[in-house]
């Protein structure tokens, strides 16, 4: 199954039309309109998250977090 995004309109019936690609005015096509509802979509559309919370975290550490860390040297990869 293929997606695409089409043009659509809603007129002041309430009717919605869809406008097709003239391509498939000549092709055996089988057409399936999912419609959802503007509320839907926007229930389900991912809040946008900041990276404050991260920042706020960081200062949160402590200062010898990193204390026991050695400068050892990076390990070895094998060769592509």
């Amino acid at each position: 199954m293929h997606t695409f995004q089409l043009n659509s309109h809603i007129n002041e019936n309430g009717i919605l039309s869809v406008k097709l690609p003239k391509e498939w005015a000549e092709k055996d096509v089988n057409i399936l309109l999912v419609l959802e509802s503007l509320n839907q979509l926007k229930e389900s559309t991912p809040k946008k998250e900041s990276l404050a919370i991260a920042f706020d975290l960081l200062t949160e550490m402590p200062e010898d977090f990193m204390t026991h860390r050695q400068d050892d040297l990076p390990q070895e990869r094998e060769a592509w």
